[in-house]
Formats: structure tokens, sequence, C-alpha cells
């Protein structure tokens, strides 16, 4: 066994892992491309490949022998569920902001996206303005849904809030007429439409509502996971191999989602920034 389980600190996590043998990731259904499940396969996504190399330097620090079990999480349960511990690793697509730091610990920033609107291409909805009275989509639990709120107050949209429980959800009510936009991540936008029947029914507009970064979740103040997930991250950047991750999932035949000049920023100066 690590030093590391018996050096001064949080050292929960890694004690855990240690003692039961096994390493609980939490996963989200999905929000693709960067965690997602389809019947009995094993979760994949973006988020889970950049976990399963912190992962294997756990079974380093660890044990070689260590196994990975899957929890499924949702936008409302995913904080609660790692803070009591029932999963160990959050590894979906959550946005590093304040409040949430303060009741967990985020590694380096892994991806870079703003909050949109999803609309058909005939609406006369362009821009926040024209929700006014609107049926708007939003998930629980969804980083974006205070600001959305604070803006609605102060400009009276009067808008109609459907909460729906994933992204899924969202993109299944604006298809069926139950809402008339839907406010999420332009890249599950980009995702969602590039693998539509019908791509051109679709259209992201409007200036982006916020920024957001986002970050695998820990437990808070879990300082030697915490080491180990940041290192991990850093190497992948220098060795070229986050490069080629990010490839896989976002610039492939269907999707054309280059790195944002953000996110190039903060892998080379890398830190737990939340906007």
């Amino acid at each position: 066994m690590s030093t590391l389980c018996h050096a001064e600190g949080p050292a929960g996590t890694l004690q855990k892992i240690a003692a039961s043998g096994t390493i609980v990731v939490g996963y989200r259904a999905a929000s693709v491309p960067f965690s997602m499940r389809s019947g009995g396969a094993a979760p994949t996504g973006y988020t889970l490949d950049l976990c399963a190399h912190i992962i294997d330097n756990i079974r380093k620090e660890l044990a070689p022998n260590l196994k990975v079990s899957y929890v499924e999480v949702k936008s409302s349960d995913r904080i609660q569920k790692l803070v009591d511990g029932d999963i160990d690793l959050e590894c979906g697509s959550t946005t590093n902001t304040r409040e949430r730091a303060e009741q967990v610990t985020f590694a380096n920033t892994t991806f870079v996206t703003s909050s949109r609107i999803l609309t058909h291409t005939a609406s006369t909805i362009k821009n926040v303005a024209g929700l006014k009275g609107q049926r708007v989509a939003i998930a629980q639990g969804a980083s974006v849904a205070p600001l959305l709120s604070k803006i609605d107050m102060e400009q009276g949209l009067n808008i109609h809030y459907v909460r729906v429980k994933d992204f899924t959800d969202g993109f299944q009510a604006l298809d069926s007429g139950k809402v008339d936009a839907f406010v999420s991540d332009d890249i599950q936008f980009a995702e969602y439409i590039a693998h539509s029947a019908h791509p051109k029914d679709y259209a992201v507009v409007g200036d982006p509502i916020s920024i957001d970064a986002l970050g695998i979740m820990m437990r808070k103040q879990d300082v030697q996971l915490h080491g180990i997930a940041n290192r991990t991250l850093s190497a992948l950047v220098a060795s070229g191999e986050f490069n080629k991750i990010y490839a896989k999932w976002f610039v492939t035949p269907s999707m054309h989602f280059p790195m944002s000049e953000e996110l190039k920023k903060l892998l080379k100066n890398p830190g737990n920034q939340a906007y």
C-alpha cells in the first residue's frame, strides 16, 4: 500500500479504495459525448477516457488489481452521491462553479463550453429576449439555471420552465413540441444535431448565456486523489495524448468541434478555474 494513505490530511478516498479494492466511478448515462451508456455495455465517453488514465495511476499508487465499479448519477444527485461516499470519482460533464467548489474538489479543467439556446430553425426565438413567455426545458441541477432565472427576473421574461431529467429528455421535449426551446451546453447540442435525422431543423441561437469550465469531481479537500488526477492530466497534455483523446470525441466525420482557445490556455496554465 502506498505511503500516501498514511500521510496527513484528507486521505479518506484512497484509504476507502485500498480497503475495498474497488474505485466507484459516477457516470452520466446520456451526457453525450462526455459520458454515456447504452444497454449492458460499459460506460464510454471523453471524460471516462480521461478518468481511465487517472485510475491507471491510482492502480500504480495502491494496487495493480484495483477494480472499477460504475454508478449512474444525474444532474440533481451527483454531488450528494460524491459527498455521501456512494461514488469516489465523478466522470461526467460537471461545470466547475464557485458554489460547487464549496462542496467538492475539481481536477484541472478538461473542457470549456458555453450555455446556449437550442430551438427549431423556423422558431422566432433568436436570443434570450425571445424566450419571453416561452416554454423552456432545463435539466435538473444544471449550472446555468440560476443565471437564466436571474436574467428572467431582471428582464421580466416570464419564462415557463419545464424541468427535464437530462439532456436526452430535453432534446426529446423540444423534438416533440412540449417546449419551445432548450437551454444547455453548446457542445452537446452539436453532438445531438450531428446525429439527428433532420439536423437542419435545429438552430443554436443567441450569445452565450454563460461560459463554463468542466472538470472531474472528487470529495472536498481530498488532496492526495486530487494530486494524482492533476498529475495525470498534466502528463496527458505534455505527451500529446490529451489532444488525441479530445479529437477522438470532438473532431470526427460527423462532429467538428475543435478545441477552444479558452481550453488551450487552461491546459497550458492548469488550475481549478471556475467561471
